[in-house]
């Protein structure tokens, strides 16, 4: 069983082959919103972020979604990359651990997942679960929470009042649309994980029987019934 990786051709990938995202210095201007816009998000959200994004304790170990997403996201193919990607998502949304909130379009979703995920369990899921109609409405969303974090004025404290964000997408030729929203995001807590090639970023091809375990954890693959079946039991709990 092996994970293999396709890096970007950035000359400042790391030596210890773990691929780095390419640096642009172009930063997309956050678009204006009302006082009022920003002070409501700020008291929606502010709480949940402060209480979501401490540490875990004892012996917890990384997300999928974070061990193979961080810094900048991730792209996965092969066999076994929409088991993976299964196996990911349902961790982040049933273990509530070192993600505040995944967003992702309803199409990509129903891709992934099959026709058990339907509106009954997104709603389940929400406010943790943030369906999008299209991607273009994702991207709002997100400059929108861009433009909420940068009005806490806390730059040097991020890593204190903002989680990680996690981002699931299948944008095919419109890579360049994520990465964009990845290149103003302030800080380092906005993940995507692509189904699909990721040309800004690491690949991984996952074979159908899984990929090589990380340290201290074993991953299984799950098929469409068996993660909506977590999720519908996650959800009724």
């Amino acid at each position: 069983m092996n994970v293999l990786t396709r890096t970007c051709p950035c000359k400042h990938a790391a030596a210890n082959n773990r691929p780095q995202p390419c640096a642009s210095s172009d930063t997309t201007p956050a678009r204006p919103h009302t006082r009022e816009r920003i002070g409501t998000a700020l008291r929606q959200r502010i709480t949940g972020r402060l209480r979501t994004s401490s540490p875990p304790s004892g012996e917890a170990v990384e997300p999928l979604a974070l061990a193979f997403g961080r810094p900048r996201g991730a792209g996965f193919i092969g066999d076994g990359a929409d088991g993976f990607l299964r196996a990911a998502l349902t961790e982040v949304l049933t273990c509530k651990v070192g993600v505040s909130w995944v967003i992702a379009t309803g199409h990509d979703l129903r891709c992934l997942f099959g026709d058990a995920f339907d509106d009954t369990l997104a709603e389940s899921l929400a406010p943790r679960l943030h369906v999008a109609e299209t991607l273009e409405e994702a991207t709002e969303r997100l400059e929108f929470e861009a433009d909420v974090i940068r009005a806490l004025d806390v730059n040097d404290r991020l890593s204190f009042t903002v989680s990680t964000v996690l981002w699931f997408a299948a944008p095919g030729p419109d890579a360049d649309v994520v990465h964009d929203t990845l290149q103003s995001w302030p800080g380092t807590g906005l993940i995507p994980l692509i189904a699909g090639p990721w040309p800004y970023g690491p690949t991984y091809l996952i074979d159908a029987d899984g990929p090589r375990p990380l340290p201290r954890r074993s991953i299984d693959l799950l098929t469409a019934q068996q993660a909506t079946a977590e999720l519908h039991a996650a959800s009724a709990a």
